[in-house]
């Protein structure tokens, strides 16, 4: 099994891409943690459903929700509030120099 391609957001502006998908009890638990978390980071959250696109379905389907910050997987089925915090406060050194979200 080859290792999933982690997708990046379509939207500049969103630093998390959250995949879930419809009927996911775990996805319906995650996404207000996480949105409330990028609020308070001054981020976007991308929605992504993975079943709208045949590539996310083969590479997580059995993994949603997956939350991706700054094009790296941060957390998978649950997710901790002070960890994805610690996570959007750290940005890459190019990203605050030259002011970039």
């Amino acid at each position: 099994m080859s290792m999933p391609r982690t997708p990046a957001p379509a939207d500049p502006a969103a630093r998390v891409l959250f995949l879930t998908r419809e009927g996911c009890h775990l996805c319906e638990e995650a996404l207000p943690v996480v949105q409330a978390e990028a609020d308070r980071a001054g981020t976007a959250v991308e929605v992504r459903d993975i079943d709208a696109d045949e590539r996310l379905r083969e590479d997580w389907t059995y993994d949603v929700p997956v939350i991706i910050v700054d094009g790296a997987v941060h957390a998978r089925y649950r997710v901790e509030a002070a960890e994805l915090r610690t996570a959007l406060a750290k940005r890459p050194w190019w990203k605050r120099l030259t002011g970039r979200a």
